[in-house]
């Protein structure tokens, strides 16, 4: 390049690069760098002799207005083939006209798609909260956006195949006019997602109506107002316009929309500021700071936006083409920081929820309950309220560090610590919206796996367990447990990144402490190692009855470590998984139940059989009974006739846990149609005979029959009690079952 300049040209570079140095060693003598730097040469703006010469940057601001109405002329004969005017503008007519016909293909398929959108319509439920209300208004808004997609693409194939396509600076007409109407339309729709002007059931934002309707108006108006301003300095800069033109019309485009903001925001201070208030009042009351900033938050604002106004005209007349988009980002830092604390406010109130740090099962019975749930209620809002106005200031100078970041002022350590918080606040949404997502799902299933409590469980229940529950209610608790422990500790170690601090070491320390832990905790690593394989086997679950290491209960509990047995005496029992050995579960399967009933030598057996087999059918029909019914109720013949009676063996197979009430059911029916029948059990009798030819009174013959008869009673005694004894010695191996 320097080859290609006279000496004179050269010279003059030379002189303007010996002044911008003579610049900055000014400012480093001065003894700062950096902002203070940019301070000092500030000082230099009105002598001329600095980087920044307004009196030079207005005269060619004079200079390019002047010449602006004829390079707009020239950017519309731009647009024509001859470039001519008319030319120009018919071109402009075809591109709307191409604009129109995908409005009209739009439009058939709204006709198209009438009935279905009606119905979809007519199918969306008001009234619903958290997430479902959020689908809900997504889905209303859904033909909104799919109206744009089609317009669109219907206007792009348009285009297309006409031969307006052939000429450069038309196609970028096209794209400009169609990305106006598609990221307006877009944005309305997305205003319409979160405010629901009209539509008040399934508005996301907690506002009123009227609210929603001037902020609803107010987004859509800025948003296009934007969108052509930015859409038209793209393809005027496209088209070949000046840069001092096309910087000219920035300058004043931005002016306007800050005055147009100004003016939104002046409008609209009173319901604003009522807004704040409200909210202080619901965190807990408003303080002096805040009745002061509700009644001053416009000035506030209206003073920020001069500042933006202020760094655009100096960073212009600097020379410095901003090319980050710091005038648009420097507007959308208030929405931002809106945004930032919303989310910070519901993340802070999620975590405080979660970690159940004021628990209302924690309270001691002999405290009045109403009033210290108030009170944990109040040092609850009291906990939100302090750590949200440490998160809201961090949150400002971040967004303010920022700021002056992309407007090309850096604060030491500025960057690092704005970008240590944007990835905290980041993870940690994340982070809770998985975690609020998971635990619903899990809590849902749980409640689906949870049966429901019958009254009079615990008088049916001899074993004393408590309703089977699914695996799912056995497994999901533990599962949400360990979800929780790995989202802290990859929440932790993603902070400590990002706020610069190696976790390589952490991590190498964390591998040497695991290893260190499972050699000295053999047991406890036996113990979680044991419990994962009996889950994963479904040996049991919560709610069943079991025996295994030697005691036997109902599961009440599972943790990573044990297994909690409640006795059906009221026991609690508390097993390590290491120690359970072989498993005996009652509560798979069928329980097969036989009971033996006594009569007389005499009786009908195949009558008692008919008897017993009616009484089955009948309480298999029955509804109480009929579903827990594995194998009816009936009869197995004469199993034993002894010294006295004979003994009739009854069975049936039934669901585990119900055969209890089962077998007293089928007890009081079988004796009831027996007794309708005429038959009746055996009387437990002793037949004693006495010696024939002896001469007694009739006293002393009454006083040795009572002796027989009483040691005739006793020895029967004793043959039923070894048989008892007897069997219960054969029992030993295992529990012995009631109705076994």
């Amino acid at each position: 390049m320097l080859a290609t300049l006279s000496d004179e040209q050269v010279r003059s570079l030379l002189i303007e690069e010996l002044k911008k140095d003579a610049a900055l060693q000014s400012g480093e003598k001065a003894g700062a760098t950096g902002f203070v730097g940019r301070v000092a040469v500030m000082l230099h703006t009105l002598d001329g002799d600095g980087e920044v010469d307004i009196s030079r940057y207005l005269a060619r601001t004079r200079r390019t207005a002047r010449s602006l109405p004829a390079d707009l002329e020239g950017l519309l004969r731009g647009f024509g083939p001859d470039s001519s005017r008319a030319g120009g503008w018919r071109n402009i007519g075809l591109v709307l006209l191409v604009l129109g016909a995908g409005f009209l293909v739009e439009l058939l398929f709204r006709l198209m798609t009438g009935r279905v959108r009606k119905r979809f319509m007519d199918q969306l439920v008001p009234d619903l909260s958290g997430m479902m209300r959020f689908w809900a208004s997504l889905l209303r808004v859904l033909p909104s956006f799919i109206h744009v997609a089609v317009f669109g693409v219907a206007s792009l194939m348009i285009f297309i195949l006409t031969p307006l396509e052939q000429v450069q600076s038309v196609r970028y007409l096209f794209l400009a006019l169609l990305f106006i109407v598609v990221a307006i339309r877009f944005f309305s729709a997305l205003s319409q997602l979160f405010f629901s002007p009209g539509f008040s059931s399934l508005r996301l934002a907690p506002i009123s109506d009227s609210a929603a309707v001037r902020t609803h108006g107010a987004i859509v108006f800025l948003t296009s107002y934007t969108v052509i301003g930015v859409a038209f300095l793209a393809l005027a800069r496209e088209i070949g316009l000046q840069d001092g033109s096309v910087s000219l019309l920035g300058i004043a485009l931005a002016t306007v929309l800050l005055l147009l903001v100004a003016g939104v925001v002046f409008i609209n201070r009173k319901p604003v500021a009522e807004a704040i208030l409200s909210g202080c009042e619901e965190d807990g009351g408003e303080s002096w700071v805040m009745q002061m900033f509700a009644s001053l938050w416009h000035v506030l604002v209206l003073c920020y936006l001069f500042m933006v106004w202020f760094f655009m005209v100096f960073q212009r007349i600097q020379g410095h083409e901003q090319d980050r988009g710091a005038f648009l980002f420097s507007l959308l830092l208030i929405p931002a920081f809106l945004i930032m604390n919303w989310l910070a406010k519901w993340m802070i109130r999620s975590v405080v929820h979660t970690m159940r740090i004021y628990d209302p099962s924690s309270i001691p019975d002999d405290e009045n309950l109403a009033t210290a749930i108030a009170e944990q209620e109040t040092q609850k809002r009291l906990l939100i309220r302090r750590i949200q106005r440490g998160a809201r200031v961090v949150i400002l100078a971040s967004l303010g560090a920022w700021g002056l970041k992309l407007w090309g002022y850096h604060l030491p350590y500025a960057a690092e610590i704005t970008g240590a918080v944007f990835d905290s606040l980041v993870t940690l949404v994340l982070a809770l919206m998985f975690w609020r997502l998971a635990s619903g799902y899990i809590e849902r299933k749980i409640k689906e796996a949870t049966p429901e409590e019958d009254e009079n469980a615990e008088e049916d229940d001899e074993w004393g367990a408590s309703a089977n529950r699914g695996r799912s209610y056995t497994l999901l608790p533990m599962v949400r447990k360990f979800i929780g422990t790995v989202l802290v500790v990859m929440v932790t170690l993603i902070i400590l990144s990002s706020m610069g601090v190696d976790i390589g070491p952490l991590l190498a320390g964390a591998g040497v402490l695991g290893l260190a832990i499972g050699f000295g905790a053999q047991k406890l690593v036996a113990d979680v190692f044991s419990g994962f394989f009996y889950l994963l086997d479904d040996a049991f679950r919560v709610g069943e009855y079991m025996e295994a290491g030697g005691v036997s209960g109902a599961v009440e509990a599972i943790t990573l470590r044990n297994v909690m047995l409640r006795h059906h005496r009221g026991m609690l029992q508390i097993v390590p998984y290491s120690e359970l050995g072989a498993i005996t579960n009652y509560m798979r399967g069928g329980i097969v139940v036989k009971f033996n009933l006594e009569f007389p030598y005499d009786s009908d057996i195949d009558k008692i059989r008919k008897v017993i087999k009616k009484v089955g059918q009948a309480m298999l029909q029955d509804p109480e009974f009929g579903e827990d019914f594995i194998r009816p109720v009936k009869s197995q013949g004469v199993r034993e006739i002894t010294a006295s009676v004979m003994i009739i063996r009854v069975k049936f197979t039934a669901k585990p846990g119900t055969h209890f009430v089962i077998r007293r059911e089928a007890y009081r029916r079988i004796t009831e149609a027996l007794a309708a029948k005429g038959i009746h059990y055996a009387h437990r009798k002793v037949i004693v005979e006495l010696p024939e030819g002896a001469e007694q009174s009739t006293a002393e013959k009454s006083e040795q029959i009572k002796e027989l008869g009483a040691a005739a009673g006793l020895a029967a005694i004793e043959e039923e009690e070894a048989k008892k004894a007897a069997a219960a010695g054969k029992g030993k191996s295992g529990p012995t079952i009631p109705g076994m």
